[in-house]
This record gives structure tokens, C-alpha cells and sequence, in this order.
């Protein structure tokens, strides 16, 4: 008798330690996640504090996330420079350095030539709704997961910081004005301001205040926050309407080693609450631009409105762009193409 209830004890004690382990469960870790696990990722931003990507989108991202998850994903917040150099943010992801950073496509483009079609067209995206049209409606976000998969990444969002405009020491009314001016711009805006006959300069964006002061360059190409957040309105005299992008291409990616170890119930929740994030960052980038605009043009910044016709030749610049870049970079003209036909449809509705 004793002997029967020692196997029983055994087997009862057997079956509780499987069931407390999740016996039946997927292995490979993508099962439903258990309650009480978690993880903590680190997160560097490459933006300095006083930017809208480390003050708000970082925060935002990453709140939501935590609460989506119930407390399973946790962040830990690091500056840039504090794990790796800023423009390292991409390949230090991708070697697992960092589990996920908020970057910019001209950082990661280095790694992933897909990044170039990340960051539009200029002129094309004129609105929140274009840019998220164009990722969820016409499979950019899925092409450029793709594409950043090869390099270990996981391509989680687009967060637009706000309206990407043109900011001079000169009225811009055409786009013969800029003719001969040195204008600060990078990767896509760079060919077009080679295109309009001005001479692009790379700087980064923390040397703008005095390349404007000294007079290095005549303008630049930049989020309109900045003329309140980096006190850019004390150094520009000017700003060209409409803007080139109605967000400013930055990124949120992840590890993909991490991602993969995420149980299947955890990536749909993150997945779904980066869709939605696309658009309330880029709420949260609009409602900055508002407050900066009415404080710049107190301080007496011009806002001049260029008029349609002038326009197209800001548009047809555009398209030598497309061309150009297509060609130059093969392995991204696949999103381009998709940018193409949503600016096709778009034109013929």
C-alpha cells in the first residue's frame, strides 16, 4: 500500500512540475508568453536629449509597447554615445550590442541600401496619412523588413519627427534662388539640391547652429521644430512652405536575434502597437511643429509660401531623384517602386 502511494505522490509531483513548465508549449519559444516573464531591452536613441526622438518618440515607443505587452518587454533608455556612436546604432542592433534603437535611414542605409527608399521622395509625402499609406497600404514596411533582415535587423517603425522643410539666411520663392547656395542636406535631399544647382553639404545636425552663425552654410534641410528645441530660429531668416516630408525619416529597430525569441502572442501585440504608433508620433511631432512655427515667426522668422507653379520645378526635380537614386542604388529599387505606384494612384485619385 505504501508503495502504491509513494508512485502516486511521485506521479502527482511528476505532472505538476510539467504543467508549471508549460509541457505542451511551443519550444522554440514562440508559444503564448508565461505569466510573471519578462525582458528588458536596451534602447539608445540617436538623438541628444532635447530632441523630439529622445524627449517624446522614445518614450512613447516604448511605454506603449511595455503596456501592450503587460510589463513583458521593459527598456532600459541610453543617450547616444553612451553604448556606441550615434551613426553605430545600426550595426551595433544588428550585432546585438544594442537590443533596439530609435536611428535615422542615412545611418542604416550603410547596411541596408533599402533605407534609401525609406526615406521618400522629396515633396512626395505631404501629409501623416501618405507616409502610412504608403508603409501599410502599399507594403513598404514589409519590403523594408525584408531587406533588414538580411543585416539581423527587424525593421519595427517609421516615426516621423514633423515636417522636414528648407531653412535659409534667403527667401526661397523659386527654385532658382538657390542656385549656388550651400545648402545642408543628406542622401535624397542632398540630389535634389545638386539637381536645383546648390551645393549640398553634410554636417551633422548639432553643427547647423553655426554653420548658419559663420556662415558655412546658407541653409539647411531639417526638422521645423528645431528652430525652438536647437534656438535655429535665432540663426534662420527664412522657410520655404511646403515642406519635403511630412515626417522627418527616423526609425525604430530591433534586434532580430531578440525579436525571434519573443513568443508569437508578444510580436502581434508589438506589431499592432507600432502601427498605431506610426501615426500618434507623428501626431506628437505635429503638435511640436505648431508651437515652434508660432514662436519662430514671433521671433520673426518669414514662413514664405512657394506657389504651385513654381512648385514644379521642385516637383520634376523629385523625379530626377527617383531616377537617379534608383539607379545608384539597385538593391532599393524595389521600394522605390512602391513609393511610385502609391504616388501614382494617389495622383489619379
Amino acid at each position: 500500500m505504501k508503495k502504491k502511494l509513494w508512485i502516486l505522490t511521485i506521479t502527482l509531483l511528476l505532472a505538476a512540475a510539467l504543467g508549471l513548465s508549460g509541457c505542451g508549449s511551443d519550444d522554440s519559444g514562440k508559444g503564448d508568453a508565461a505569466k510573471g516573464d519578462s525582458v528588458t531591452w536596451k534602447v539608445q536613441c540617436a538623438y541628444p536629449q532635447g530632441d523630439q526622438a529622445y524627449d517624446i518618440h522614445m518614450p512613447m515607443i516604448c511605454e506603449a509597447i511595455t503596456e501592450a505587452t503587460d510589463g513583458y518587454i521593459n527598456f532600459e533608455y541610453y543617450a547616444p554615445g553612451a553604448l556606441c556612436e550615434a551613426e553605430q546604432a545600426p550595426a551595433s542592433v544588428s550585432k546585438g550590442l544594442l537590443d533596439c534603437a530609435i536611428s535615422a535611414p542615412n545611418d542604416t542605409a550603410t547596411l541596408v541600401p533599402a533605407a534609401y527608399a525609406e526615406q521618400g521622395i522629396p515633396y512626395w509625402w505631404a501629409t501623416k496619412e501618405n507616409i502610412y499609406e504608403c508603409f501599410y497600404d502599399y507594403g513598404l514596411i514589409d519590403y523594408l523588413r525584408e531587406e533588414y533582415a538580411k543585416q539581423n535587423i527587424y525593421y519595427g517603425l517609421f516615426n516621423g519627427e514633423g515636417q522636414y522643410m528648407l531653412m535659409t539666411n534667403f527667401p526661397v520663392k523659386s527654385a532658382s534662388d538657390l542656385k549656388g547656395k550651400k545648402i545642408r542636406a543628406s542622401t535624397s535631399y542632398a540630389t535634389m539640391m545638386e539637381q536645383l544647382g546648390a551645393s549640398p553639404v553634410t554636417m551633422s545636425g548639432g553643427d547647423i547652429y553655426m554653420g548658419m552663425k559663420l556662415g558655412t552654410i546658407d541653409g539647411y534641410i531639417y526638422t521645423v521644430s528645431e528652430l525652438e528645441t536647437s534656438s535655429l530660429k535665432e540663426v534662420t531668416s527664412d522657410v520655404m512652405e511646403p515642406a519635403g516630408c511630412a515626417g522627418a525619416p527616423v526609425n525604430f529597430i530591433i534586434n532580430m536575434d531578440k525579436w525571434n525569441s519573443l513568443p508569437e502572442d508578444i510580436q502581434k501585440k508589438v506589431n499592432d502597437t507600432m502601427q498605431e504608433l506610426c501615426l500618434t508620433t507623428m501626431d506628437a511631432a505635429i503638435d511640436l511643429d505648431e508651437k515652434s512655427i508660432k514662436s519662430a515667426k514671433d521671433y520673426g522668422v518669414e514662413f514664405n509660401t512657394v506657389s504651385d507653379k513654381e512648385m514644379e520645378d521642385f516637383y520634376k526635380a523629385g523625379e530626377a531623384v527617383l531616377e537617379k537614386l534608383t539607379k545608384k542604388y539597385p538593391d532599393a529599387k524595389k521600394g522605390f517602386e512602391i513609393i511610385s505606384k502609391w504616388k501614382d494612384e494617389s495622383d489619379a485619385q
